[in-house]
């Protein structure tokens, strides 16, 4: 008998193991392995908002700007409020390596925005 399809290739502890590996990768400057490890498993779980941000910047660091602006335009907006200006930061500089500079600096006036309501209140 064949078993069922799982609807994830990673189990939970094998994902979180990878975001270990893939947070250690970053802290050591390797991105390119960062990338490598994440991207099956932004594959098998493209909702997971953490690992989403996570290869955002390990894309960036690895210079691949057009596919870490793509993670992080839709990363941003979905980022917890503590994390959503450096996931801003990283998408405007992805646009910006990636030869968007208005799009860059429309990201990063967005950002200047909601800090100044911020700071408002």
């Amino acid at each position: 008998m064949i078993p069922a399809a799982s609807s994830s290739r990673f189990t939970a502890h094998e994902r979180d193991a990878l975001m270990i590996l893939g947070f250690l990768h970053l802290e050591q400057a390797r991105a390119a392995e960062a990338a490598t490890l994440l991207r099956p498993l932004h594959r098998d779980r493209p909702e997971d908002g953490e690992v989403e941000r996570c290869l955002a910047l390990a894309e960036l660091l690895s210079g691949r700007a057009e596919v870490a602006a793509r993670l992080a335009a839709h990363a941003y907006p979905h980022a917890p409020e503590h994390l959503r200006t450096a996931m801003g930061l990283i998408y405007a500089k992805a646009l910006w390596l990636a030869g968007d500079e208005p799009g860059a600096r429309e990201v990063l006036l967005k950002i200047l925005a909601r800090k100044e309501t911020r700071d408002e209140r």
